[in-house]
């Protein structure tokens, strides 16, 4: 059962409404019309496809990039400029680039994997609150992102999504990458609802 949204969960800049495969809690955004914007989908699928082939460290090591661990890796596809003092209409602006931007990273890559399972990641941010055991990269990105669009690939398991949770953050586009689906009691997608 989903909560009943905050006044801070409210604020988020929300995806379209998608269409949900079975058993899964939305679908991918609708992509954008028109010209890719520089540093578009693109460029995201290379980050997220040099991500996928990085080897996994043996240690948890964090960068301004992202953070990666044993089994794990997350880090930023794109960002917008900073909106601590953005004039209001900048500042949605950069949520409505970043919307786009998830939205046209989600495309391509479902034209290479099929349609993403898209999982909410508040039972993962409750559990972490809570001092419950959260498993990588849900521990990361639960942080972050509101919920991811996830698929299996050889075994891997690959998410986007977009964020972050506080409205007065720069907008980004993280992608994730695990050696396989994160457990820990928390329903993860994978190719279904487990």
């Amino acid at each position: 059962m989903t909560p009943e949204p905050t006044g801070s969960e409210q604020s988020r800049p929300t995806i379209p409404a998608p269409r949900a495969p079975a058993g899964s809690a939305g679908a991918p955004p609708t992509a954008p019309h028109g010209p890719e914007p520089s540093g578009g989908a693109s460029t995201a699928l290379a980050r997220l496809d040099a991500l996928t082939a990085r080897p996994f460290p043996e240690r948890r090591a964090a960068t301004a990039a992202g953070e990666s661990g044993p089994g794990f890796h997350v880090a930023r596809l794109w960002r917008s400029g900073p909106l601590w003092d953005a004039d209001p209409a900048d500042a949605a602006a950069a949520r409505a680039q970043c919307t786009d931007q998830l939205a046209a990273l989600v495309a391509v890559v479902s034209l290479r994997w099929g349609e993403p399972v898209v999982h909410d990641l508040t039972d993962a941010l409750e559990r972490g609150a809570q001092g419950l055991p959260v498993p990588a990269p849900l521990d990361v990105l639960c942080a972050l992102v509101p919920r991811v669009y996830a698929w299996g690939d050889g075994g891997r398991w690959i998410a986007v999504g977009a964020g972050p949770l506080e409205p007065e953050q720069p907008r980004q586009v993280l992608g994730a990458v695990a050696a396989r689906p994160p457990g820990g009691g928390i329903p993860v997608p994978w190719g279904g609802a487990f």
